[in-house]
């Protein structure tokens, strides 16, 4: 798996239209720039050679050459495993396979796209906070759900809602001491990007986890972890996109855990031992 074609797919779908056009021209045929020049490239996708410099420092490249050399190293190294649709026709083993495949290409591209920085700023505005909440709808509910257990367990603070008046009402109520943390895949769920917004004015840290690097939600992010944009589908079900949301959510409990200054050995032992009583003998 090359991290350049991740990255390509990634910036996609914000580009300008014509810097699009070079993007998916490089996807469709990578091979293409091995062997044309930057006039020929231009002429294959329909832009400009202005079109395709931009787009080569767009994605950290000083121009076309550096930027056709890491494609002949990425062809050299093989390109990455890509996600297959399930079919009718597929036995069982054969979805297992595919399933299995794109949970490893929705992980590896979202570790691909990881901002070092931006999880130390969220793992950091975990740990100060006096309370973290979670939002999301749907599937993504699901999750920020997963994730509100988790921290829970600590004794810390939080909460998760999928009533909508409830989200406004919780987003109401923050503060500068607190964070907001949404899980959106597209960030345009309305009312998560609504919550969002409240909390921004009212001074929290917001915190997204979304694939998109331009959308709604963005506009009232402060720390953004973005995911793959990779997905196995059936029909128009996206299947395993909350793999990457999860992953990401684990690495900010586990990080939370390990960082904290607080022990909270005896709290995970008391949850553990309320939780127990739950079970049959």
């Amino acid at each position: 798996m090359n991290d350049l074609f991740v990255r390509i797919r990634f910036l996609l779908p914000s580009l300008p239209r014509a810097e699009k056009a070079i993007a998916s021209a490089l996807l469709e045929n990578p091979e293409a720039i091995t062997h044309l020049t930057l006039a020929e490239i231009a002429r294959e996708s329909g832009s400009s050679e202005a079109s395709i410099i931009r787009f080569c420092k767009r994605m950290g490249y000083d121009g076309y050459s550096s930027m056709k050399e890491d494609f002949i190293r990425a062809l050299a190294e093989g390109m990455e495993i890509h996600s297959e649709d399930i079919k009718v026709s597929d036995d069982m083993k054969t979805i297992l396979k595919k399933v299995y495949q794109s949970n490893v290409q929705m992980l590896s591209d979202t570790l691909v796209l990881a901002d070092d920085e931006n999880y130390e700023k969220a793992l950091d505005a975990l740990l100060k906070a006096r309370e973290i909440h979670f939002f999301g709808v749907g599937d993504a509910f699901a999750v920020c759900q997963l994730a509100y257990m988790k921290f829970g367990r600590l004794g810390i603070p939080c909460s998760v809602h999928s009533d909508v008046m409830l989200q406004m009402m919780t987003a109401g109520n923050l503060t500068s001491e607190d964070v907001a943390l949404a899980v959106s895949y597209e960030g345009r769920s309305r009312n998560v990007v609504e919550a969002m917004k409240i909390a921004k004015e009212r001074g929290a840290v917001t915190i997204s986890i979304t694939k998109m690097n331009k959308s709604p939600l963005l506009k009232y992010t402060d720390i953004s972890l973005f995911t793959s944009v990779s997905d196995l589908t059936v029909g128009r079900d996206k299947v395993t996109r909350r793999v990457a949301d999860q992953f990401i959510l684990d690495v900010l409990y586990l990080g939370y855990i390990t960082k904290t200054k607080r022990d909270y050995s005896k709290r995970l032992k008391r949850t553990q031992t309320a939780i127990d009583c739950n079970k049959l003998m």
